[in-house]
């Protein structure tokens, strides 16, 4: 009897287990029926017995287990297991050798060697080569055969090396290093010409010191994971280095990267290589292996690493993605400085593995998005800070990842995350527009995530399975759940009720005072509509409750707009400059500081061009600390318009500079002059304005309650 992965998974549990271990908790943590999970626990025994092994006992009330002295014999013999001879590979696995082995190759490879290596019929193995075949074209590389060679892959080097480290990954078991010394001897091959020296289990663990003293030159240290597998991707390379296969990196990229410590450790790695293995490591490997120390995930750095000038910009990063994080997530991290230090270990090297195409399959990926879905959802809806970085994607595993890193925290400091709810937002203006009204919901409702845009039609057939309420720009017919009408641009009074109805919407009581008063009123009088009584009872207690509004204590536009602050010119040298002139009226009257105009240039610098709010307009602003003194916003109307990338969308010509004191104030003249923005007759009546009289004739058609 031969195992396979589930089954060396289960058999690997048991060993490790300090008690008994239940079918429950095996069919929940492999996702299996109970069926098979009895199915599996035959094969092992079958297996176990095989060996001259006790088998799985088993107790009704407890679960499956073994005796300590069972379980050290059946670690001695899983630590000689030879997967060649005693294991049933999944397809996936089999796939993921495969292409391993055609790529390490150290002799012609023809279907026969494959399956002997893998144990399959040659039917199965030439359905899992015609399947190989599509997943490599992700790589840009092929899988071919030709009768005097063999299989082969074609394809370039660097493109060679990503699909076998993801091949890598696909194998590489995580239950520990003997488990990783068993796989690797797959690709141990007795080929006339080479040494008997060469390629034995022994030179894993030689690497895996090697990779042990380099830890000192890169001032990080690796988790055990990283150590073990990477022992493993550096053996695979040293196979391609021995068919004389090299890399050839950009020029410009090896110059950067061999200013890194990591370049420092990758050259020791292969100044180590060249003795132990007599094979000739030229620089561009050193700088190909630092790609990947830099990508590695580590357990921490040297203090005065994280110092670095160079990380500046993903340390930024990483406290924008805890702002936002706090917001929408409705929590409050006490030791915030040391969560933003731990984001950053892992952020730095994610960018890496990213920006260098390092595919890492996180095992643990669906079990976040399924059972930790909010969290998930509350990550996907920070890590666009990491993607503008990158200026990539930012795949779901990785941003698995990250909401382990955020649940992990959450957890430490004993966080409650409040409950979240869904909407749906349904528009008939198009897709701008909902993702505006989206954008404004998510700021206004922090805990509130909306799953779905919909246009009308979409709306009448859709499913408002799990959702809480729906909020339209149009009226729509009423389903389960409640519908909000509201104008596509919401304007401070109208985000003050609709955050009002959301509340009375919600189905439980929130005051123990109105429990108590309907207590009262059932005993005293007759309810014709109890759950309207409710209804309008939260209303009336929701008005009550807050103080007198702030909305008619914020300004309108045309009372932080004025006539002095209004300025023509006929063109700026370059965008730093008109953003200075901009800024001119606010400094002028000590509105802001020099340092504050700084900070926008700076931001800039750091984020590109995030205030070109449309084609033509630029909303040029800062954090309120960076310099404000007080309200205040200017504008600038420039008859030639100035670059602020080669791209069309980022000419602009008209500049509405915003000094905000805090998140609240200046929201009445936002939300006007976004409504005076999304009229394009006004945006051609700004531009062919000559006077301040033509500007304020338009603003204050817009500052009205």
């Amino acid at each position: 009897m031969i195992l396979d992965q589930r089954c060396m998974t289960i058999l690997t549990k048991m060993v490790h287990a300090p008690t008994h271990v239940s079918p429950l908790e095996l069919m929940e943590e492999l996702q299996i029926s109970k069926r098979t999970v009895y199915y599996d626990v035959d094969k092992i025994n079958s297996w176990l017995k095989d060996q001259g092994l006790d088998e799985l006992k088993y107790i009704r009330a407890a679960g499956f287990f073994l005796d300590e002295e069972e379980k050290q014999q059946i670690k001695q013999r899983l630590h000689s297991f030879d997967k060649a001879a005693g294991y049933e590979f999944s397809r996936k696995e089999r796939m993921a050798w495969t292409a391993i082995l055609i790529l390490t190759r150290e002799k012609t490879i023809y279907l026969q060697d494959l399956m002997d290596k893998l144990g399959v019929s040659r039917s199965t193995l030439l359905a899992d080569i015609k399947e190989l075949k599509k997943q490599l074209n992700q790589f840009q590389v092929q899988l071919n055969f030709h009768k005097s060679s063999g299989y082969f892959i074609a394809g370039e080097e660097q493109d060679k090396r990503k699909m076998l480290i993801y091949c890598l990954s696909q194998v590489l078991t995580n239950r520990g290093w003997n488990d990783l010394l068993s796989e690797v001897q797959l690709t141990i091959q007795d080929t006339p010409g080479l040494s008997p020296e060469m390629f034995q289990r022994i030179d894993l663990e030689t690497i895996y010191e090697i990779l042990n003293e380099s830890e000192s030159f890169s001032g990080v240290h690796y988790t055990d994971e990283v150590m073990e597998t990477l022992s493993a991707h550096i053996f695979m390379l040293i196979k391609r280095f021995n068919q004389e296969k090299y890399i050839k990196m950009d020029p410009v990229e090896k110059q950067v990267i061999k200013e890194t410590k990591e370049y420092t450790a990758a050259r020791f790695i292969c100044r180590k290589i060249e003795s132990g293995f007599h094979l000739e490591v030229p620089d561009d490997e050193a700088c190909y292996l630092a790609t990947y120390l830099l990508g590695a995930k580590i357990s921490d750095y040297d203090t005065h690493e994280l110092e670095d000038q160079d990380l500046d910009i993903l340390k930024s990063m990483a406290v924008r993605m805890v702002d936002d994080f706090q917001k929408y997530a409705c929590v409050f991290f006490q030791n915030r400085k040391e969560l933003e230090r731990n984001l950053l270990i892992h952020l730095k090297p994610a960018y890496f593995r990213i920006k260098y195409g390092i595919e890492l399959e996180n095992p643990l990926s669906k079990s976040v998005q399924e059972s930790y879905q909010d969290l998930f959802i509350l990550t996907k809806k920070v890590v666009h800070h990491f993607e503008y970085v990158l200026g990539k994607k930012v795949s779901d595993d990785e941003a698995a990842y990250i909401a382990m890193h955020f649940g992990g925290w959450i957890d430490k400091e004993g966080v409650r995350v409040e409950a979240r709810k869904k909407a749906a937002v349904v528009c008939a203006s198009g897709i701008g527009t909902s993702r505006i009204l989206q954008k404004q919901i998510e700021d206004l409702m922090p805990f509130v995530d909306v799953a779905n845009v919909y246009t009308v039609r979409e709306y009448e057939k859709a499913s408002l399975a799990d959702l809480d309420f729906v909020i339209s720009t149009t009226p729509v017919s009423r389903k389960h759940v409640p519908v909000f009408i509201v104008n596509p641009i919401l304007n401070p009074s109208e985000k003050e009720s609709l955050l009002k109805q959301v509340q009375a919407s919600e189905k439980r009581p929130k005051s123990e005072n109105i429990d108590a008063l309907m207590d009262i009123i059932r005993k005293h009088a007759d309810i014709n509509d109890e759950s309207m009584l409710i209804q309008e009872l939260k209303v009336y207690y929701q008005s009550n409750k807050e103080a007198k509004s702030e909305v008619d204590q914020r300004p309108m536009l045309n009372e932080v707009l004025t006539a002095d602050k209004i300025q023509f010119a006929d063109s700026a040298a370059s965008w730093q400059e008109a953003l200075q002139m901009a800024s001119q009226p606010l400094l002028a009257d000590q509105s802001i500081s020099q340092h504050y105009i700084d900070a926008m240039i700076e931001n800039v610098n750091e984020m590109g061009p995030y205030i070109v709010i449309a084609p033509g307009i630029a909303l040029p602003h800062a954090r309120p600390e960076a310099g404000v003194n007080r309200l205040g916003m200017s504008f600038l109307q420039l008859k030639e318009s100035c670059a602020f990338s080669e791209k069309p969308e980022h000419q602009v010509s008209l500049f509405f500079v915003l000094a905000a004191v805090d998140n609240e104030t200046h929201l009445k003249a936002l939300s006007q002059l976004s409504k005076m923005l999304s009229d394009s007759d006004n945006l051609e009546k700004l531009q062919n304005a000559d006077t301040q009289a033509d500007v304020l004739e338009i603003i204050n058609q817009y500052s009205q309650d």
